[in-house]
């Protein structure tokens, strides 16, 4: 059976458990300053769960709040071995769990990043991502079979959840007037809250800009579930909704958002793909390097 023949998703999962921890550490360094406002009981949002439940275990949420720095000190150790591959699936299953509590104790903050974010760190804690950029050495052999199954799994899984996004997302613009009507970006670009550009107004008052960014919104999110699984069509839907995400986080201010699904484009490119683009860089800044070198001595 081909999903456990090889890990399809093996350099990319590991670029995948990089690229999560490194952004969960910045959000935690970012926030640092503001846990007791964020996640204790004498913090300006109230909380809302007096008890979390993880699997079939249930406990009094005071019993991190009251001991927050402590909490967030574990998860930023297991955060960070897990970056270096130490633990290997014990720490990815340690680090959803305890972000998982995080967003239970503050689920006023969390956006629809946080929420795929937490759905990949779960598929991360069965899947095999430490074949690349992990220091605590790779297990060729053991278990070969059942850990390329369950990784090949994770990454169809992280693939599919991004179509079902999409396609939820859809559904729920048609039925929005503004959306159905061709404003949507209009009323959006006039908020505030997302002035992210001095051209925000201007761009709104373009009603080329407004109804082509609106439609033309709806359409990638209803086609790309089905599309993006022709592969001669790959190359035109992936950098479409790239700029459409990345326009989102410049225009909007929603950063972090639109860079988790910027990077899960790219599980629908193939291992041998990512692994082509890692050796051509490796060898281009091997050669830009010696290039440095060789003008360094000849200056000497």
């Amino acid at each position: 059976m081909g999903l456990t023949v090889a890990n399809n998703y093996s350099f990319y999962l590991s670029c995948c458990r990089v690229f999560a921890c490194l952004l969960l550490l910045k959000q935690v360094a970012f926030s640092w300053q503001f846990l007791p406002l964020l996640y204790t009981d004498a913090g300006y949002l109230a909380p809302m769960h007096r008890y979390i439940s993880e699997f079939f275990i249930s406990f009094d949420a005071s019993l991190v709040r009251d001991r927050i720095y402590t909490f967030f000190g574990v998860y930023i150790l297991f955060l960070i071995l897990l970056l270096f591959g130490v633990g290997k699936n014990f720490s990815a299953i340690v680090v959803f769990l305890l972000y998982d509590i995080t967003q239970k104790l503050c689920p006023q903050i969390l956006n629809g990043g946080d929420n795929f974010l937490r759905f990949i760190l779960l598929y991360l804690a069965f899947a095999d991502s430490f074949r690349y950029f992990s220091i605590s050495g790779y297990e060729g052999a053991r278990f070969y079979k059942l850990r390329c199954l369950a990784s090949n799994l994770a990454g169809m899984s992280i693939c599919m959840h991004l179509c079902l996004i999409y396609f939820i997302s859809a559904i729920h613009k048609i039925h929005a007037d503004v959306w159905f009507s061709g404003v949507a970006t209009y009323y959006t670009f006039n908020l505030e809250r997302f002035n992210g550009t001095p051209f925000n107004t201007s761009l709104a008052n373009s009603a080329v800009f407004v109804v082509t960014t609106t439609y033309g919104t709806l359409l990638l999110e209803l086609l790309y579930p089905i599309l993006i699984w022709t592969r001669a069509l790959r190359k035109y839907l992936i950098p479409v909704a790239i700029i459409l995400h990345a326009g989102i986080g410049i225009f909007m201010m929603l950063y972090d958002f639109q860079l988790i699904f910027i990077f899960a484009q790219g599980f629908f490119l193939s291992n041998q793909q990512w692994l082509k683009i890692y050796h051509g860089s490796l060898s281009a800044f091997s050669k830009l390097k010696h290039l440095t070198t060789g003008r360094q001595a000849s200056a000497a």
